[in-house]
């Protein structure tokens, strides 16, 4: 298990950490006899093991004799440590936090955002009002904010994931748009979270870089059966293609029909459990977080995929 850092020797005031913070542990596994009622034998701890949450008792999973659980309040303290040494401090400042869970919290998802890494872009839109460039086209900027989310399970299954990326906070739409860059590590013995640090540091180097080619694709213009083409080459299906499509449509109003609509339908998507994007089951099981991070994932794969790269060279 990861130690715990003195949250008092940090510089910075960070938002108070509660949704997610809980502890988990291990307990041994049971079987009924089939042959006797009431008789139970006990699974062999080499084999196979529960993993539950402390505070409530509830059952989270079942994992390996090598998973090693990692206590999300003690994960918390070592990315909050790597983002103190490795963010400028300008970045440290008016920090916000939002956290989610599934699955009575097998499933923890945490994000930092850095209102102070705003970073602008212009996007297109042929209407009265905006401001125009030297090529005679109009814009309107929406901001970006610098972001890094935290992905913890208890399942026995998935890794423990640090993602950065940035996100939209445009009054215009109150759209939450997301794009990561991850860095796993698995859940074993042998975890170590410090090593996040470094790929923290990487990522805000190069944020303005990234800030580049969103801007690049907020120029690029596209018409809707480029981008039709581009979202079934990538792969997706076409009921949710046709849908994305009726978004595009609507960011395209916001923000001209450039790539960077189509990123934001796409995004949009991945953050929205919305009529339109309604994560299947969510009336009935607590699986919204869980399944919106899975959404954020593929589209991660679909902007980086070569039917994207085909768009942007088109």
């Amino acid at each position: 298990m990861l130690d715990v850092v003195n949250m008092n020797s940090y510089s910075t005031q960070w938002p108070e950490f509660s949704d997610c913070n809980f502890q988990a542990k291990h307990a041994g596994l049971l079987f009924a006899d089939d042959q006797v009622i009431g008789r139970l034998h006990n699974v062999p701890e080499t084999e196979c093991k529960a993993i539950y949450r402390t505070d409530t008792n509830q059952f989270l999973g079942t994992s390996g004799n090598r998973y090693g659980i990692a206590d999300n309040a003690a994960l918390n303290d070592q990315v909050i440590q790597a983002l103190e040494e490795s963010l400028p401090r300008s970045y440290l400042e008016k920090i916000e936090l939002k956290e989610e869970t599934s699955s009575n919290g097998a499933f923890c998802k945490w994000t930092y955002t850095f209102p102070n890494a705003a970073e602008p872009i212009r996007q297109l839109r042929n209407a009265t009002g905006y401001r125009s460039d030297v090529y005679g086209k109009q814009h309107k900027e929406t901001w970006l904010n610098f972001q890094v989310s935290i992905v913890n399970s208890f399942s026995g299954k998935t890794p423990v994931i640090c993602k950065a990326g940035s996100v939209d906070v445009s009054c215009l739409n109150s759209l939450t748009t997301s794009y990561y860059d991850t860095s796993k590590q698995r859940h074993t013995s042998s975890l170590d979270i410090t090593r996040f640090g470094e790929f923290l540091e990487q990522q805000a180097n190069s944020y303005r870089d990234k800030i580049s080619i969103w801007q690049r694709w907020a120029d690029k213009s596209i018409d809707s059966e480029q981008a039709n083409a581009a979202l079934i080459e990538a792969g997706i299906s076409p009921r949710l293609t046709k849908q994305l499509m009726d978004r595009f449509e609507v960011e395209a109003t916001k923000r001209g029909k450039s790539i960077w609509a189509l990123a934001s339908s796409l995004t949009y998507w991945g953050t929205h459990n919305s009529e339109l994007f309604t994560v299947r089951g969510s009336k009935t099981r607590d699986n919204v977080a869980a399944s919106l991070d899975a959404r954020q994932n593929k589209v991660t794969r679909v902007l980086s995929s070569s039917a994207w790269q085909m768009l942007e060279a088109a």
